[in-house]
C-alpha cells in the first residue's frame, strides 16, 4: 500500500514510526529548538535541520522536502493520504486532490485540548464539515495538549488499520457525517488546485517565514559557495522554489528578503 503523509510535526512524530507499507513523507520546515518538547522524534541534534529528511533517513522511508501546493499536488498520487499538518488550507488542497482523483485520506487534527479524526473513504468530503474561513485557532495561538495529541493519533492509527470511517471523532465522542449537497467541492468545483500561493507565509508555531517568489536559486548557491539542493545562510533556509527567514514578524521577513536577494 502506498502511504504519504503530508507533515513531520506534533502528530506526524506520532503516526509516522507506526505506519506500514511504502511509505513518503512530505514537510516543508526546519526543526527548531523551541519545539522539541513536543516532538517526540526530534533532539537537539536536527535542530535547523528539515524535518522530512531527519524522519526519512531515521525510519528509511522515501521523504521530500518541499511545500505542498496547487503547482506540485500531483506528488500525493498514492492509495491513502494521511494529513498531519497544522494548517487549513494544506488540507483543502488535500482534499480537492483525493475528492477529483477518488483517493482516500484522513485527517488528524489538534489544537488546545480538542483532537479530531475523521477518514475520507465515502460520499462526503473535508469540505463538507468544514467553512472556508481564516482568523482560526492555530497551534501558535492555542498551543496543544500532548495527552490529547497521544489519544487522537491511536483513534487515527485505528481507523487506518480497518479503513472503515466511523465519523467524525472528537475528543472522545463520534459523530455521525453526511455530504452536504451545497458543497463546492462535492459539486465539482476545485478552487485551490487552480489556485495561487501567497508570496509570504507564517509558520504556524513557528518563528519562520516563506517566502514564495522569483530568484535564480544557482545564483544563489554560487554566491555563498554551496553544493546541496538546499543551504543555510544566518538566519535563511534557502531552497529551489522557496527560502525561509527566522523573523519576528512580517515586516522584518519582508526586510529581511529584500536585502538577501533584492526584491
Amino acid at each position: 500500500m502506498k502511504i504519504i503523509v503530508v507533515g513531520c510535526g506534533t502528530t506526524g512524530n506520532l503516526i509516522i514510526p507506526n505506519l506500514k507499507g511504502d511509505i513518503t513523507i512530505i514537510d516543508r520546515d526546519i526543526v527548531e529548538k523551541k519545539n522539541l518538547n513536543r516532538l517526540i522524534q526530534f533532539t537537539i541534534k536536527d535542530v535547523s535541520k528539515p524535518k522530512a529528511e531527519v524522519l526519512g533517513k531515521k525510519f528509511n522511508v522515501k521523504y521530500k522536502i518541499m511545500d505542498l501546493d496547487y503547482s506540485n499536488v500531483k506528488t500525493l498520487k498514492s492509495d491513502l493520504i494521511i494529513d498531519c499538518t497544522d494548517n487549513m488550507e494544506t488540507r483543502f488542497l488535500i482534499n480537492e486532490y483525493c475528492k477529483k482523483n477518488k483517493i482516500p485520506w484522513i485527517y488528524i487534527g489538534v489544537i488546545g485540548k480538542q483532537g479530531r479524526v475523521l477518514l475520507f473513504n465515502q460520499d462526503f468530503c473535508f469540505r463538507c464539515i468544514f467553512s472556508d474561513v481564516k482568523g482560526l485557532e492555530t497551534c501558535e495561538t492555542s498551543g496543544v495538549d500532548m495527552k490529547i495529541v497521544e489519544k487522537t493519533c491511536k483513534v487515527a492509527l485505528e481507523e487506518i488499520s480497518k479503513m472503515n470511517s466511523r465519523g467524525l471523532w472528537v475528543n472522545g465522542e463520534w459523530f455521525k457525517v453526511k455530504k452536504n449537497s451545497k458543497c463546492p467541492v462535492c459539486n465539482g468545483k476545485f478552487e485551490r488546485l487552480s489556485g495561487k500561493k501567497e508570496n509570504i507565509v507564517k509558520y504556524c508555531g513557528s518563528s519562520r517565514y516563506q517566502f514564495n517568489g522569483n530568484y535564480d536559486f544557482e545564483l544563489l548557491k554560487k554566491r555563498f559557495k554551496k553544493k546541496r539542493d538546499w543551504f543555510v545562510i544566518d538566519d535563511f533556509y534557502v531552497f529551489k522554489e522557496r527560502i525561509l527567514v527566522k523573523a519576528n514578524d512580517e515586516k522584518e521577513a519582508k526586510k529581511k528578503i529584500s536585502k538577501f536577494i533584492g526584491v
